[in-house]
């Protein structure tokens, strides 16, 4: 690390991890005690800035000395009566009531909103619009004379950062010299350095308390604990139960560990804040569920609280994840388990396994709505009702997505994902589905985010922390209530969901099961009613048994709760089924177990990831296929066109790096998509390219992430540049979107962006390691070697310099400039006179 440290001045983050939640977090309540309830917000108050007869709305800097003398400018004429003065700045701001201008829209250049006809004009257009409005007009005939043009534009840049010590003999200046600047696209306004001038925000009392009292809990539960154990006579150290979990089943944790209390980190890959977003009981809403969790004794080290959702939307979610970091005053990793996605009850969905009940009518009609026994299927075929069902289903699909392909966009928190329902799928080939939700959620809490299905954390939980240790083999976790959910563990690793097994969801909401619903054990339910469901369990329990053949089952969910009135029923299932011990924790401990290993399972990926690219020369992120295609060959040592797990052993110990038996079992499942027990060369290229990510430009929050970036650097030769900022740099937000055009232009550099206030790790990196002094601030490196470092969201200044740095060969380099040097601030440097004694 010390050839990375940057030669910079000090960093003041201090020991403000200020988050982005704060401002964030306007669905979710903030915790409170065991259970926490939404905040229930007042109905928005008329607005009374809003002028009667507005024409012209400007969306102006409230935080930029600039924008705020161009306003003092205009409301000094007349006319101004008919401009709307919004400022962007204000925490009100809303896209929406702003024809969707986003704050990093209104911040790459001036936006003027007509009343008229709600169009949105920009730049020149806007600025001229203004200026007609209030007589000023005049100004452009003075900005298109030569002498005036320049000398104009170098007072802008100038004025701009002693617009407050100059007054109002500046305002003129800048109006002028704002023509000129629109006129050559260079709209922003930042100053002349493109520095940040914010002040920090003050600090989060709320979050402070948060902390202090979090802090208090977990000694009171550890005190609690060990008070426990010398009571039954364990001894300090031997912890039997966990006082804060309330399962029915609770945990016994014989001759394990003490568990720490701690506020977590994100190299801690032991104490995870585990999340279960699950529907609460006795309805169809939402919550999120949550307590950290110490991964090997399976002990929750805090309270377990729970979360309602507004809606089902992923950026609710985080928000009210957002809400539970806080609550914890949490600083390590989480792992989120969210509900599964229904499978659809497709022709296909069926069509690939039958069971013996179901090929009787196999005939009756192609379609698996017809594949029912009864009257019912009969008569949607006969009448073709099924075809016109069929159509409508097909319409709707077609609609949802064309709907959701509007939406697309490139936005760091973008809409459409925000938009979203917080669901995934468990299918082997939806990998990339999920990096997206864990990117969302990683980028809007500051935090690593790892992402799994209810079932699947249910599943870690269940197979890490039962008592009753079930046989090796393949066990099935199946969680059944109103929806059905299924995770295969193969000797306890996590297997992809084939595509036979995935299928089997579909069955589950045949229509023949309508009158076959759980029983809830208040409404007193006949046996009859027992015997309905336990014929719907079983049905659905041996089609995943004919296509999966595992060893066993779990059954978890609703339907562990009342495991005893219906599983006597189910006598035609030959695997062995066994109910869920942990009750509704099982998932909250399962989402921290899970991340726990899948954590390690990347970290020990990227190494091998890096393994492989040295010994390539190039950055993993530059193998393109033909050189994945030779590397898998080269693997492939009988030549067979699969890797069998024993070959990619060679291949790992050829690279030197050192992974457990253990480990190396997990990549190899986790390469193998297809679920066959080899890897061919699709499932190769795939893992990769899944690993490995395709944005243009990466947003890291851990130390460890930063340093798997220099370790794939280290002897490919490749150009890496860094962005650092912080959460409330406004000249940040607004070199975004030109940061992001230049990853898209020089693609043969690694692009990377971390934001020294969001977490511990990465106020350490920034202030510690980086001394960084301001934001933004830039650092090109050559392999692990810095070359350069610069200052300032000026496009000018990082085109001078990127194209200064790119090499003969690679993308962008010897390419026409397309931004100017900027103007260099004459103050800047000067040493101050000795006074003259």
């Amino acid at each position: 690390m010390s050839a990375m440290s940057a030669r910079a001045g000090s960093f003041a983050l201090g020991n403000r991890s200020a988050s982005r939640s704060a401002g964030r977090c306007r669905k979710a309540g903030r915790p409170v005690g065991r259970r926490v309830s939404t905040v229930v917000r007042a109905a928005a108050k008329p607005r009374d800035d809003q002028p009667e007869n507005w024409e012209l709305k400007y969306l102006y800097d409230g935080g930029c000395t600039v924008c705020n003398s161009l306003v003092k400018l205009l409301k000094s004429k007349k006319g101004h009566e008919k401009i709307w003065f919004e400022d962007i700045s204000d925490p009100k701001y809303s896209p929406d009531k702003n024809e969707g201008i986003t704050f990093e829209e209104a911040m790459a250049t001036i936006h003027v909103i007509k009343s008229k006809d709600a169009e949105v004009m920009t730049g020149m257009q806007a600025l001229t619009a203004l200026y007609e409005i209030t007589g000023l007009g005049w100004l452009f005939k003075l900005a298109k004379l030569p002498v005036l043009s320049s000398a104009a534009e170098i007072a802008y840049k100038v004025v701009s950062k002693n617009r407050q010590a100059m007054g109002g003999a500046a305002d003129g200046l800048l109006a002028l010299g704002r023509i000129n600047m629109e006129e050559k696209g260079e709209g922003s306004c930042t100053d002349l350095e493109g520095e940040c001038r914010e002040k920090p925000p003050p600090v989060d009392e709320e979050a402070e308390e948060a902390a202090r009292a979090a802090e208090e809990r977990r000694a009171k539960i550890a005190a609690e604990k060990e008070a426990e154990a010398t009571k039954t006579g364990g001894g300090p150290t031997s912890v039997k139960k966990n006082p804060a979990a309330t399962s029915k089943g609770g945990l016994e944790n014989a001759a394990r560990e003490k568990p720490p209390t701690t506020s977590g980190s994100l190299s801690d890959c032991r104490n995870i804040l585990g999340v279960y977003d699950m529907r609460r009981s006795k309805s169809d809403e939402r919550a999120l569920r949550a307590a950290p969790v110490d991964t090997e004794t399976g002990e929750l080290i805090d309270e377990l609280i729970t979360i309602p959702l507004d809606d089902t939307e992923l950026s609710t979610v985080a928000a009210a994840l957002t809400s539970i970091i806080k609550h914890f005053a949490w600083q390590g990793n989480v792992g989120i388990a969210l509900p599964a996605i229904r499978v659809d009850t497709t022709e296909e969905a069926v069509n690939e396994t039958m069971d013996s009940f179901d090929d009787e009518i196999r005939n009756m009609s192609s379609s698996m709505i017809a594949m029912e026994d009864g009257y019912a299927a009969e008569k949607l075929v006969t009448s073709g009702k099924y075809e016109e069902m069929e159509k409508q289903r097909i319409e709707e699909k077609r609609k949802r997505e064309k709907a959701l392909k509007a939406k697309s966009g490139s936005a760091r928190l973008n809409a459409p994902l925000a938009s979203q329902s917080a669901e995934i799928s468990t299918a082997a080939d939806s990998r990339q589905s999920r990096l997206e939700v864990e990117n969302y959620l990683k980028n809007a809490v500051g935090r690593d985010v790892v992402v799994m299905s209810g079932p699947e954390a249910t599943g870690y939980g269940e197979m890490n922390f039962r008592a009753e240790k079930l046989a090796t083999g393949t066990t099935v976790c199946v969680c059944l209530g109103k929806t059905a959910g299924i995770a295969l563990f193969d000797n306890g690793i996590l297997a992809h969901n084939p595509a036979d097994v995935e299928r089997q969801l579909a069955t589950y909401n045949y229509p023949r099961w309508s009158n076959a619903e759980l029983p809830r054990e208040e409404n007193t339910p006949t046996e009859e009613q027992w015997k309905r469901w336990a014929d719907r369990v079983e049905h659905y329990l041996m089609r995943i048994e004919a296509v999966a053949k595992p060893d066993n089952f779990i059954i978890a969910g609703r339907a562990s709760a009342t495991f005893t009135y219906w599983s006597k029923y189910v006598t035609n299932v030959k695997t062995p089924f066994f109910n869920a011990e942990q009750g509704m924790n099982a998932a909250v401990l399962g989402a921290g177990k899970g991340a726990s290993e899948i954590l390690t399972l990347r970290r020990d990926t990227a190494r091998v990831r890096a393994a492989i690219g040295h010994a390539k020369g190039l950055s993993p992120q530059k193998l393109d296929e033909e050189q994945l295609s030779a590397v898998f060959d080269e693997l492939d040592e009988d030549n067979s066109g699969r890797l069998s797990l024993e070959e990619l052993t060679v291949g790992i110990n050829r690279l030197n790096v050192k992974l457990t038996e253990e480990e190396i079992k997990e990549l190899f499942i986790e390469m193998d998509y297809e679920d066959t027990g080899d890897i061919n060369k699709r499932e190769f290229i795939a893992w990769w390219k899944d690993s490995i990510g395709s944005s243009g430009v990466e947003i890291i929050h851990t130390m460890n992430e930063y340093e798997q970036v220099l370790d794939d650097a280290e002897g490919t030769d490749q150009l890496t540049v860094l962005m650092v900022g912080v959460t409330y740099c406004k000249p940040c937000k607004a070199f975004s979107k030109k940061y992001q055009d230049f990853a898209d232009r020089f693609n043969g550099a690694r692009f990377i962006k971390v934001f020294g206030n969001e977490n511990k790790d990465m106020t350490v990196l920034c202030r510690d390691e980086l001394k960084v002094k301001s934001t933004p601030t830039f650092y090109f490196f050559r392999n692990k070697e810095q070359v350069h470092m610069h200052t300032g969201a000026n496009a000018g200044k990082f085109e001078k310099f990127i194209l200064a740095n790119v090499r003969e060969g690679e993308p962008g380099y010897g390419s026409e400039r397309q931004f100017e040097d900027p103007v260099e601030d004459p103050k800047k440097g000067q040493k101050r006179a000795s006074p003259v004694r």
